[in-house]
């Protein structure tokens, strides 16, 4: 998933980041797990730089009030992104507050899908403004240049680091692919996921884990994709069974 990201360098990375800020967190999740196995280190570096909403509310009134004059529907879309909030447009926005407010009682019940479209909306044109330097620009963490470089050169035993000296992952490569039994880790060093590969593919049973340690989910790969019944269960502990065929979910 991620070399043809990581072949565009700094821009891909920006791309990437800024694409997984407007993404829903379900889908974000799934994104996460899949990049994370692969390369701990550069999806570590993407997430210390994705933003949620509270960036955009984090803004300068100035900031804000140019993010919502950008475009004429900009108004209507930020009432939305802060319906279901406790908040006083007057607050954030001195000359466009009484808008904002008009806006917002014309607004009916708004479905958590609606909020979270107008949220993404916000965060893509604030990003866009940042980076066009209309408003303060967002300050980045870039990875050092060798992050998008693959720098496995040998087969054997295999660790992996993060930044912070926590184990990232270990396992083994055999013909420059991953073989047997590895341990994924947060950079916390808590365990993330533990199972086997064959020739650089998941395999076999695959457990995943809560940055506390108690299990997410657990089920069979077969060939690098979800296949037959996963277990997963919610923060309270509540199991669900789901049924994938070829990493489709049925």
């Amino acid at each position: 998933m991620l070399d043809r990201i990581k072949k565009k360098q700094l821009n891909g990375f920006k791309e990437f980041v800024q694409n997984m800020e407007i993404t829903s967190s379900s889908k974000r999740i799934h994104i996460f797990m899949t990049g994370v196995l692969e390369d701990p280190i550069y999806m570590n570096w993407v997430m210390k730089n994705i933003k949620n909403f509270s960036h955009v509310l984090e803004l300068s009134s100035e900031d804000l009030e140019a993010v919502l004059m950008f475009q004429e529907q900009m108004v209507g879309i930020f009432a939305k992104s802060i319906a279901k909030e406790d908040i006083d447009p007057l607050s954030l926005l001195p000359r466009l507050g009484n808008r904002v407010r008009d806006e917002l009682s014309y607004l009916g019940d708004l479905s958590p899908q609606e909020i979270d479209s107008a949220r993404f909306y916000m965060i893509k044109m604030t990003r866009k403004l940042q980076m066009e330097e209309k408003i303060t620009g967002f300050n980045w963490l870039l990875p050092p240049q060798d992050v998008f470089f693959n720098k496995h050169i040998k087969d054997g035993k295999e660790q992996i680091f993060f930044d912070n000296g926590n184990l990232a992952a270990e396992g083994e490569y055999a013909k420059a692919k991953r073989i047997g039994y590895w341990r994924h880790n947060y950079d916390t060093g808590k365990i993330l996921a533990e199972g086997e590969y064959l020739d650089g593919l998941k395999v076999g049973t695959w457990v995943f884990y809560y940055g506390n340690g108690e299990i997410k989910s657990q089920g069979k790969y077969m060939h690098d994709q979800k296949h037959g019944t996963w277990q997963e269960w919610d923060r309270n502990g509540v199991m669900t069974e789901i049924k994938y065929r070829e990493g489709v979910r049925i």
